[in-house]
């Protein structure tokens, strides 16, 4: 994972029902966590500032974390509609750059949470300590959507739970007993690289398969069009035509070689990612407009089967019609890069009102 991508771990727990004095050790181990997360470059994602919660504590340390400076934006505040106002951490007001709070949608705050762990907010660990219900849904989340998550087993409660699971499946998992803070949290960030590495190579894949799949369709287009165009070719010069259907015959090599020559193009630079109709579109456009052009200057003063007699085609037609084929290919060829550049460079142009 590069330095400057920051990975969030979603925080998660509380201690309502521990004991006095448990509850003062689990504060102060969540303490221990957050300036441990600040150390190993983690951002947070934090759901509730009451004291009975894990969230305060842990931003706590991550704030005071000795010799690390955190970064603007590096806490993100989730809340509902009806808890505006009530998740307010004490840092804020001396920090207000780290904080970046966002609303949950209505006034219910259950069904957004436990959302927030699985759609695209940005968490990619879960820390869980102590907890009741609600953490257990949110750590049985987390193991769903192959979370990074680090499940503290040192205090009763569904942390505990999540941990005794994921142990059976990993025999490293980290355990209160056998790691330190810092050596756990070190854990969590090699896990959230090892996903990160994963989900980089899968998403290569992805889109390996994806350009396999176009560059099969941008083919089938093309021999579909180049086939097209030997037809045309057979007519206009293997076949001797009624002359009336010449021109017409004339035309369809013009528009077929330029569908080919985009076509050609778009399969021999295969990163473009103009659609294979788009490009015979162009192409055939380009090959009937140039095409054309080319051919009515031969046509001034000597008009060949456009006379009205009954005369056969001659060889002269056929050189023509052979010569008008090719120009359209170029054609096809250089109007589909000249429009594909085009479309390149207008999509990095800032769009800006005028007042």
């Amino acid at each position: 994972m590069p330095d400057d991508v920051v990975p969030f771990a979603a925080v998660v727990g509380g201690f309502l029902d521990l004991d006095e004095a448990t509850r003062a050790e689990a504060k102060q181990l969540a303490r221990e966590m957050g300036a441990a997360l600040a150390e190993a470059g983690f951002g947070l994602v934090v759901y509730y500032a009451n004291e009975q919660s894990l969230d305060p504590h842990v931003v706590s340390g991550y704030i005071s974390a000795p010799g690390r400076q955190a970064r603007p934006h590096s806490i993100r505040v989730r809340f509902a509609e009806s808890q505006r106002g009530e998740v307010v951490f004490a840092e804020q007001t001396k920090h207000p750059d780290i904080f970046e709070p966002k609303l949950f949608p209505g006034n219910d705050w259950e069904a957004p949470f436990y959302r927030s762990l699985v759609a695209m907010e940005g968490v990619e660990a879960v820390l869980l300590v102590a907890g009741g219900r609600s953490t257990l849904i949110a750590g049985q989340i987390a193991v769903a959507r192959k979370l990074p998550v680090l499940a503290v087993d040192r205090f009763a409660g569904a942390a505990r739970v999540i941990r005794t699971e994921l142990a059976h499946e990993s025999p490293d998992y980290p355990s209160s007993s056998t790691h330190t803070t810092s050596q756990s949290v070190k854990w969590l960030k090699e896990k959230c690289i090892v996903r990160t590495t994963e989900r980089e190579q899968a998403r290569r894949l992805q889109e390996l398969y994806a350009s396999g799949r176009s560059e099969r369709r941008k083919l089938a287009w093309t021999i579909a069009a180049f086939l097209a165009l030997l037809i045309s070719l057979v007519f206009g010069l293997a076949q001797i035509p009624e002359q009336s259907l010449y021109p017409f015959i004339t035309l369809a090599g013009l528009i077929t070689a330029g569908a080919t020559g985009a076509l050609v193009r778009s399969v021999i630079w295969g990163s473009e990612t103009t659609a294979p109709g788009t490009s015979c579109l162009l192409g055939s456009i380009a090959g009937f407009v140039v095409g054309l052009a080319y051919l009515i200057p031969q046509w001034v003063g000597a008009h060949g089967f456009l006379e009205a007699t009954t005369r056969a085609i001659e060889a002269t037609d056929k050189i023509q019609f052979v010569s008008a084929v090719l120009v359209a290919i170029s054609a096809g060829v250089g109007f589909d890069t000249v429009f594909t550049r085009l479309k390149r460079e207008a999509e990095q142009v800032p769009v800006t009102v005028s007042r």
